[in-house]
């Protein structure tokens, strides 16, 4: 079974304990709330690019003339399985819509040996992060936070992502401002651009470390994996974004995710550093995993317990 973080679990174990008991029922909460956001959110932005921005919204923008996007945004939904969360599947969380919008059934679209990879994935390897390991691109948009959320940085020349979550940072030229890596290198953030089309932010990114998931259930990709964002101004507070995903060694199509943005009113959250405001023992959940029989993904050998 799992807890509502997604992590599979034993019939008989637990997780070790959370420093003092609060930080976790805090960020569990707020993670609720979000959730439930996400039917207005889906509804509203997910159904169409061209409908994400309104007509007659005009942004703040820099002096460049581009729109401004920084600021501290939450997501209206997080996520450690992208897809339908039926009631009852993880205990007492709550149903949550899929996050995917493309294709319409919700469904990623493995490949049939995929699809078996995936779940031979699920039955016998812990997520990444669940060891405390880098959260790849895909997941910048929808991976759990609990306070702060997410910080866009926008400079002429480049735009920074950053997260709460395992000191989670990209750092994404623009176009012409930096040669592209060799296809050779691959990183945890995959090599990112961005560029500009009217005044949606659009960021390619290539080079992604093969040993990435997209969730805690094993949905992996290869080398060849290409991911395209797309972020517009729906209003003053509102970003729309999208996510396309394409690997043909892994996926029949091209799929999307899709959802919203808010942006922090909160006093004195800009002055906020984007690390962790709960405590994760890592080193003692590894050694419980191992524990109830469970192991790393290939290549993370190096992490296990000595």
């Amino acid at each position: 079974m799992r807890d509502p973080r997604g992590i599979l679990l034993s019939e008989n174990s637990k997780l070790p304990p959370s420093p003092g008991g609060g930080p976790r029922s805090t960020e569990y909460r707020m993670n609720l709330t979000l959730g439930r956001l996400a039917a207005i959110a889906f509804l509203v932005l997910a159904s169409s690019p061209s409908a994400a921005q309104s007509s007659d919204f005009e942004p703040t923008r820099l002096a460049n003339g581009k729109p401004d996007f920084n600021g501290i945004w939450r997501a209206t939904r997080i996520a450690q399985d992208i897809e339908e969360i039926m009631p009852g599947q993880y205990g007492a969380f709550p149903h949550m819509n899929s996050l995917i919008v493309e294709p319409a059934n919700g469904k990623i679209p493995y490949l049939p040996w995929a699809a078996k990879v995936r779940i031979d994935n699920e039955k016998n390897f812990i997520s990444p992060t669940a060891a405390c390991l880098p959260v790849g691109a895909m997941r910048w948009s929808y991976s759990p936070v609990s306070v702060t959320g997410h910080r866009i940085v926008q400079r002429p020349n480049e735009i920074i992502l950053s997260m709460e979550r395992l000191h989670t940072y990209r750092i994404i030229p623009f176009v012409g401002e930096r040669r592209p890596l060799d296809y050779s290198v691959k990183m945890w953030e995959g090599d990112s651009r961005g560029h500009w089309e009217g005044d949606t932010l659009v960021i390619e990114t290539n080079n992604i470390l093969d040993r990435v998931w997209f969730d805690h259930i094993g949905t992996f990709v290869s080398t060849d994996v290409k991911l395209t964002e797309r972020i517009t101004y729906v209003d003053a507070n509102t970003l729309h974004y999208e996510e396309t995903v394409e690997d043909p060694k892994v996926f029949s199509q091209p799929w999307k995710i899709g959802k919203a943005f808010v942006r922090s009113t909160v006093e004195g959250m800009s002055r906020m550093d984007l690390e962790d405001t709960t405590v994760e023992y890592c080193d003692s959940e590894i050694h419980h995993f191992f524990n109830v029989g469970q192991k790393l993904w290939r290549g993370y050998e190096s992490v296990a317990p000595k």
